[in-house]
This record gives C-alpha cells, sequence and structure tokens, in this order.
C-alpha cells in the first residue's frame, strides 16, 4: 500500500466516521419510544412551532419627560426572572395589579439604580408583542392593556419644586406640599 493509498483511506475513514455521528440520532425516530440527548433534541421546547405573538406582562417606568421604559423585575421581588414574571402575571390575573403596582413605585423610590431616578410613574401592563419585529429592534408592542399605574413616592414634590419659576423654589422653607 502506498502512502497516498493510505492518506485517501484514513481520509474515507474519517469522512465515514463523521457520517455516522451526524445520522446516528436519526435512528430514534424510528424507535416505540424515542431517546432524547444533545445537539439533536425532540422537547418539545426545541420542536414545537412557535407563535408569531406573545403575550408578557410587566412593570413599565413613565419618567417626567414622558419617555416609558422597561422596569428591572428586582422592583417586584426577589428570585429569578421567569419566577417574578410568572407571579406577576398570576396577581395581574387575581386582580391584585394596583398592588403589585404601588409596591413596585416604593421600591423604586428607594433605588440606588441612577437610571430610574427620573422614572415618576411606575404601570403594570401585559404587551402583545410580534417576536420578528421584537427581535429585529422594534420594541413596540402590537397591542397593549394597562392594569394599574403608581406614583413613585417623594417624586410627585420634586417635580412640583423644579417646575418652579425661579426664585421661588425652596421658598416654602423645603417642606412638601
Amino acid at each position: 500500500m502506498t502512502p497516498d493509498d493510505r492518506d485517501k483511506l484514513v481520509a474515507l475513514a474519517a469522512c465515514g466516521a463523521l457520517l455516522t455521528a451526524v445520522m446516528a440520532p436519526v435512528r430514534q425516530h424510528w424507535r416505540p419510544t424515542r431517546r432524547d440527548g444533545f445537539p439533536l433534541s425532540c422537547y418539545p421546547m426545541f420542536t414545537a412551532k412557535r407563535h408569531r405573538h406573545g403575550t408578557v406582562t410587566y412593570l413599565l417606568g413613565v419618567q417626567g419627560d414622558g419617555v416609558r421604559r422597561f422596569l428591572h423585575y428586582s422592583y417586584l421581588g426577589s428570585g429569578g426572572l421567569n419566577q417574578v414574571r410568572r407571579q406577576l402575571r398570576r396577581a395581574v390575573h387575581e386582580g391584585r395589579a394596583a398592588e403589585i403596582a404601588s409596591s413596585a413605585a416604593t421600591a423604586l423610590a428607594r433605588s440606588p439604580r441612577r437610571g430610574d431616578r427620573s422614572v415618576t410613574q411606575v404601570l403594570v401592563v401585559t404587551g402583545r408583542y410580534c417576536y420578528d419585529d421584537f427581535f429585529t429592534g422594534n420594541r413596540e408592542p402590537v397591542a397593549e392593556t394597562v392594569h394599574a399605574t403608581a406614583a413613585v413616592p417623594g417624586l410627585a414634590a420634586v417635580i412640583a419644586t423644579t417646575a418652579q419659576p425661579p426664585g421661588q423654589a425652596g421658598s416654602s422653607g423645603g417642606s412638601g406640599p
């Protein structure tokens, strides 16, 4: 056997091994019970047909200038994102959206997050989004329902003070309205 023949045989064996490794998982489709495994999976999370739209319940913050922004889930409670999201959805379904908005507004008032300091209102919202649009940059919902609104404690007085004409700010001795 020449060195060229040996190289061809090694290349053929490598191709055969690679094809076998790639095609082996296909066997499970002819078995009475499928076995799930990496890298191919029959698990519904990966194989189910996805809908074009999805509905999500979340917190929105409204800044003094009217700009709306998503608020971090930690204003709702401890735990992971999905756990808090499910609790929020359940609370809205049970009619406790106003309680949630008030609690989140109070938590936001005590927050050290700089980006959220300009938020004056908290909204509990359910939005319907088109997945394709959302993940290509269009963050606007197709439809939206506001379940509850709460003012952030302490910010109404600050905004009223800063909105007074020059010379009048602080004339009330520093106390709120």
